[in-house]
């Protein structure tokens, strides 16, 4: 325990004695009790190296539309991101948002092979991703990753990496037999407000045999991945998005909602938190 909290001494928190105690709680229960649940864009993901431009499951797609189909995207995008960076989005638009993109993509012409290629250049993982989850299957730790992006993408970025997520919770695409986008499967839509373990039979085992968790996400939103308060220790990255509003009383609210801010851009700090429990 004493080693853990160690590690924590570069990490911001609103309450630092609490949320160290509340890690030390967790790490003293043991490696069987926990579970981590993960953000993918942004989270495990980067900003393009060469550009600078953000880097998600959306953009590897949406760049690659043809112009009609992508100048549409940047319409959506423009009419309905400001409100869900003020954090006024509520259910009814995200569907609407989320769907309208989605169904850009059926008779597109995009393939999901040429997709696999375009993401081995175009999706750089954060600095210890690889690392966060050769941990946790060193030490047996479930890793699910719950995303509002797409879950295909995901998939190829996880092969291209070589890490091996427990479970992947994202919106499926449907492709044909020779790999077309043909549509999507409207049952596992996930957009920023329905994005958490909650309602997930597929995560019912791992919930009930490890209550515990350690939650990574980028914005604030994420902090309801998982449901609790003594049992879900909550890390957010502070790497803000180009159109982000970074208020007062944003970072506020960030302290409200997470334990932990991580240092710096890089997950392995919270590798060495999960090599130190046993």
């Amino acid at each position: 325990m004493e080693e853990s909290s160690a590690l924590l001494r570069e990490f911001k928190s609103k309450d630092k004695k609490g949320a160290v105690a509340k890690l030390e709680r967790l790490v003293l229960a043991g490696r069987d009790k926990l579970h981590l649940v993960l953000d993918f864009d942004r989270t495990l993901t980067i900003r393009h190296k060469d550009d600078n431009a953000e880097v998600t499951t959306w953009r590897l797609l949406n760049t690659s539309l043809p112009l009609p189909r992508r100048e549409t995207a940047a319409r959506l995008y423009a009419k309905h991101r400001p409100p869900e960076a003020r954090g006024k989005m509520d259910e009814a638009e995200a569907i609407v948002w989320w769907s309208s993109v989605l169904n850009l993509y059926p008779g597109s012409g995009l393939r999901l092979p040429d997709l696999a290629i375009k993401a081995k250049s175009e999706i750089p993982a954060r600095e210890g991703a690889n690392e966060l989850f050769d941990a946790c299957i060193a030490k047996g730790i479930p890793t699910v990753i719950i995303s509002a992006g797409i879950k295909d993408i995901i998939d190829i970025w996880c092969e291209n990496l070589g890490v091996r997520p427990t479970r992947v919770i994202s919106t499926k695409l449907r492709c044909d037999d020779e790999g077309y986008i043909c549509g999507w499967d409207r049952d596992s839509l996930v957009h920023i407000l329905n994005k958490t373990e909650k309602g997930k039979e597929t995560l019912a085992g791992i919930k009930k045999n490890r209550p515990n968790i350690f939650l990574v996400g980028d914005s604030l939103d994420d902090a309801d991945m998982a449901q609790g308060s003594e049992n879900v220790l909550r890390f957010i990255i502070d790497n803000p998005r180009s159109d982000d509003i970074r208020t007062q009383e944003f970072y506020d609210k960030i302290f409200d909602k997470f334990d932990f801010v991580l240092p710096g851009d890089s997950l392995l700090p919270l590798v060495e938190i999960i090599k130190s429990i046993n």
